[in-house]
C-alpha cells in the first residue's frame, strides 16, 4: 500500500481541522492528495476537488474522489488551467518535503480567488520531544513524524509564520496539533495547554492564510 493512505480522525488533528476550515461546497485544490483520504471527505461535503500527486499509484486511487488528479511534482509541474478558480488550496504535510516551499506558495496565489485561502500544515522541529532527544545527543530520522527522513525543510513557530507572510498571505487562523507530556490528559485539555506554548508543545502547526490586500 502507498505510504500516505490514512485519515486522522482526531478532532484536533490536521485532517479534521483542515476539513472544518474548508467547509462545504467549495472548489479545492489539494496538493499532495495521496490516495484521496482527505479528498473523499471534501467530496462528501459537496466540494469539487482537483488533486496534485506525484506518486502514480496513489494518484490513481485518488481519482475516485477527485474531479481530476494530475500526476506531477508541484515544484516542476506546468501551469494549471485554473487561474483565479479555487476557494481553497490545501498543502497538508507537503511544504517540508520541498526544496523551495516559498516559491511554491507564491505560485499557488495565481490559482486562488481574491477571497480564497490556503491551509498549510507544518511539523514543529522545536517540539519538546525533539528538544529532549537533542539534550541526550539524539537526532534520528524515522519513517514518519517530525523527523521523517524525506523532510528537506524544518520549521518552528516563527519560521512557519514568516514563510506564510513572505509568500504574500495574511494569517487568519493559527492552530496546532498538541503533544503535551502529561499522561492520561484529555485531548481538549492538551490542546488548550499546547496553544499557550505552541513552539514547545505543538507537534504540527495548522495555518490558514488569505491573500494580503495591497
Amino acid at each position: 500500500m502507498p505510504k500516505y493512505d490514512a485519515f486522522d480522525s482526531n478532532r484536533f488533528g490536521v485532517h479534521t481541522t483542515a476539513l472544518n476550515l474548508v467547509g462545504k461546497n467549495k472548489k479545492v485544490l489539494e496538493i499532495g492528495c495521496a490516495t484521496g483520504q482527505v479528498s473523499r471527505r471534501l467530496k462528501e461535503n459537496g466540494c469539487e476537488v482537483i488533486g496534485i500527486e506525484m506518486d502514480g499509484e496513489s494518484a490513481q486511487m485518488a481519482k475516485e474522489h477527485c474531479e481530476a488528479v494530475q500526476v506531477a511534482d508541484v515544484e516542476t509541474m506546468e501551469d494549471l488551467p485554473y487561474h483565479d478558480y479555487f476557494d481553497c488550496i490545501l498543502l497538508l504535510d507537503v511544504l517540508e518535503h520541498l526544496r523551495s516551499p516559498l516559491s511554491v506558495l507564491k505560485r499557488m496565489k495565481a490559482y486562488l480567488r481574491k477571497d480564497g485561502s490556503i491551509i498549510v500544515s507544518l511539523p514543529n522541529i522545536a517540539n519538546w520531544m525533539i528538544r529532549w532527544g537533542l539534550l541526550f545527543g539524539r537526532f534520528r530520522y524515522s519513517d514518519y513524524g517530525i523527523l521523517d527522513r524525506t523532510h528537506l525543510r524544518f520549521f518552528d513557530e516563527t519560521s512557519a509564520r514568516k514563510l506564510i507572510s513572505d509568500a504574500g498571505f495574511e494569517i487568519i487562523k493559527f492552530d496546532i496539533v498538541p503533544t503535551v507530556p502529561i499522561i492520561h490528559v484529555r485531548i481538549s485539555i492538551a490542546h488548550s495547554i499546547a496553544k499557550m506554548r505552541p513552539n514547545l508543545f505543538a507537534k504540527q502547526f495548522i495555518i490558514e492564510g488569505r491573500l494580503k490586500r495591497d
